[in-house]
């Protein structure tokens, strides 16, 4: 687990309002409260482990004034920083993917239940046999032992 008590949330709140905008009834990403919960999961989550931070800290390095910059400004931005450091970005971009699309409010918004698979969730058709019977009419091509 990796210790990230040293990011600017602040930072990362208006950086999620650039790559998740308000939509509908949705709000910007930054506006969701997300922010904990994105910071918990790249410390727990070994692929972003060390990578998320340093994404964020890179990114601050070359973007001091970031938050206090026009919306147009800060997409320049963003889009320099994806083309330099495509990878740092994308470790970005994925978590914050994550964090926002578990969100209920984001299910409502694009109609997804949210149920799981089995046993109460989706149901599924009848098992059709018959998908079997060009491999029951092979001849073995492994050895019995």
């Amino acid at each position: 687990m990796t210790d990230n008590t040293d990011i600017d949330e602040q930072l990362l709140e208006a950086i999620l309002n650039r790559l998740l905008p308000a939509i509908g009834e949705v709000p910007a990403a930054g506006q969701m409260k997300l922010v904990p919960e994105i910071i918990r999961l790249s410390g727990r989550q070994a692929r972003f482990q060390n990578q998320f931070s340093n994404a964020l800290r890179v990114f601050k390095s070359t973007n001091l004034e970031f938050r206090s910059t026009t919306v147009d400004e800060q997409d320049d931005a963003i889009k320099a920083f994806e083309a330099e450091h495509p990878e740092l970005f994308g470790s970005l971009l994925t978590i914050s993917y994550i964090v926002y699309y578990k969100d209920s409010r984001v299910h409502k918004r694009i109609g997804w239940s949210g149920r799981t698979p089995q046993p109460d969730g989706n149901e599924m058709e009848p098992w059709d046999e018959s998908v079997l019977e060009n491999v029951r009419k092979r001849e073995p091509f492994w050895r019995q032992v």
